[in-house]
């Protein structure tokens, strides 16, 4: 019992202890007791992403795939910082890090789709900062960052005139020395969508998505895309998904009701075209295997009424192979005695 009757609190653990002996459990290979250590570590009030990282590189290790990707996507909601001398598989921030590891366990998991989006959000990070060998001396990628943001310039003069192909031609050469800028990218797509090129505007789309997943435009061209194409149910639930991150975008709600009130219309019809419960069955011909050829519908005299309006009921008819043979007999058969009597009626004359 402590002081005034109270029991005494245990002393808060020291982050620095707990890493000490996750790496102690590394370095004996013991990576069941590693994670825990690291459990503990990211359950303390800590406002660091390493000890997220550390762990999902440990469950990456054990096999704890979904896992890995729960710890990264923590990972990706801090800012992007450096990892501090401690670059690991040419990546040389928290970011970078957490998207190849994500890469990998997309992977493993047989996600290749996801795999690929992730490894190339990773290469965006590294190229952005010019760690990925594509800028000189240091300098960020700036030269050819700026060389891209002339290309884009002179392709928006262009698309500003109508210009698709053009401002086309313009955005690829700027994609030559930026493949990894979403601006570039979207005006790609814009191009090629008011040239009704939709598969190679698709594409141009999905990067937009992979390079900035929180970018509404992304995914509202490719719901118009897909809506173009009549691909109606994937650009509902594209433009849902736009709708519900950004709500107050008129023009994405605008797109999504049209889409949705085509969805409606097209199940109507299919719905109207399925036959009812309670309709027999049409019997088959006991002595013809052959389709049933049906015949223009006959207007009876009763009314059909559906939906507060009426009109005349019409009954559907059909005939089989065997019906047209036995009534070509008959007509065959009665066309033979019309020509006996006139021969006999010639003879007697």
């Amino acid at each position: 019992m402590g002081l005034f009757g109270k029991e005494p609190q245990a002393a808060p653990l020291d982050p620095a202890y707990i890493l000490a002996e996750a790496q102690e459990c590394l370095k004996e290979k013991d990576l069941e007791g590693a994670l825990a250590k690291f459990d503990e570590l990211c359950a303390l009030p800590v406002q660091s992403p390493l000890p997220l990282l550390s762990r999902a590189t440990c469950r990456l290790q054990l096999g704890k795939y979904e896992g890995v990707l729960e710890d990264c996507e923590k990972v990706l909601q801090f800012l992007n910082t450096d990892l501090g001398g401690h670059e690991e598989e040419q990546c040389t921030t928290v970011h970078s890090l957490a998207l190849l590891r994500m890469a990998k366990a997309h992977k493993e998991l047989g996600q290749m789709d996801e795999a690929k989006s992730a490894l190339m959000r990773r290469n965006a990070v590294e190229h952005k900062l010019g760690r990925d060998g594509s800028g000189q001396d240091g300098d960020g990628g700036q030269g050819d960052q700026a060389l891209a943001e002339e290309w884009k310039e002179k392709g928006n003069a262009e698309y500003k005139q109508g210009n698709w192909a053009e401002a086309l031609a313009h955005y690829r050469n700027g994609l030559g020395y930026d493949m990894y800028n979403a601006k570039l990218h979207s005006n790609a797509c814009m191009a090629l969508i008011n040239l009704k090129r939709w598969s190679q505007a698709l594409k141009h789309a999905e990067q937009c998505i992979v390079l900035e997943p929180e970018w509404v435009k992304g995914y509202y061209m490719k719901g118009r895309i897909l809506s173009s194409e009549s691909k109606l149910e994937q650009a509902r639930d594209v433009l849902r998904k736009a709708d519900a991150m950004e709500p107050g975008n008129a023009k994405i709600a605008e797109l999504l009701a049209e889409v949705e009130a085509r969805v409606d219309y097209v199940e109507s019809r299919l719905r109207r075209r399925k036959p009812r419960a309670d309709e027999p069955a049409k019997a088959e011909d006991a002595g013809d295997s052959g389709t049933e050829q049906p015949v223009e519908d006959v207007d009876s005299d009763e009314d059909y009424c559906e939906d507060g309006t009426c009109r005349p009921k019409k009954i559907k008819l059909s005939i089989t192979r065997k019906d047209i043979f036995n009534t070509a007999v008959d007509v065959g058969a009665a066309l033979v005695g019309v020509a006996l009597v006139w021969w006999f009626v010639r003879r007697d004359d």
